[in-house]
């Protein structure tokens, strides 16, 4: 009888997993260019999870000194413009190889209090010879008060040509110092070279 019960559980436990799994996967079809990682967080200032989809990896980093205690939310990206669009914006030709140029770095909001969410918001373009062609983005935000990092996270995505925007969320610890806080955001690839940009935020009382 327990053995039967241990194995009833055991069922329903696997169809409930394989149904999530199932619905995420129809929202990521029915949404191509929108992606949203379903399985990742970090709570505490600890990596506690990956992300869905076989073009990226774990989201690496976490939080340190006053931002310790917060949480770093699920990323999100969204292509923004076909590689044709960007690179007649770039006046880009094949011939230039890879070039990676990051167009906007924004805090959102920027200002808020402890506790609060806080978007960091990196708007890229991907410039690639063929539009078949994809390249391994390492996307970095950098978060620092006086000079100190209180935190950071690593991503990297395959990412094919375009214009590219995508967001970090996160949300501060109740007791997160007052202040402003900088935002160092980039990215690099394999032979497309670093791109970096800032914007900054602040804490009130």
């Amino acid at each position: 009888m327990r053995k039967i019960l241990c194995t009833a559980i055991a069922a329903v436990f696997l169809a409930t997993i394989l149904h999530g799994c199932a619905e995420t996967g129809r929202t990521i079809r029915e949404n191509p260019k929108t992606t949203i990682g379903a399985g990742a967080g970090v709570v505490g200032g600890a990596v506690v999870g990956g992300l869905i989809g076989g073009k990226r990896g774990a989201v690496v980093g976490g939080l340190l000194g006053g931002l310790a205690g917060g949480a770093i939310g699920h990323h999100l990206d969204q292509q923004e413009k076909t590689l044709a669009q960007t690179s007649r914006e770039y006046a880009y030709s094949p011939s230039q190889g890879i070039r990676l140029k990051i167009e906007s770095v924004r805090s959102n909001p920027a200002v808020l209090a402890p506790g609060e969410t806080i978007n960091i918001n990196l708007t890229y373009a991907v410039l690639v010879p063929s539009a078949e062609q994809q390249v391994l983005v390492r996307e970095t935000r950098e978060i620092l008060v006086n000079g100190s990092s209180v935190g950071k996270t690593s991503i990297e995505i395959a990412r094919e040509g375009g214009t590219w925007k995508s967001i970090v969320p996160i949300t501060l610890p109740a007791d997160a110092p007052a202040g402003k806080y900088r935002v160092v955001a980039s990215v690099e690839s394999m032979g497309g070279g670093k791109d970096i940009g800032e914007t900054f935020f602040k804490v009130r009382q």
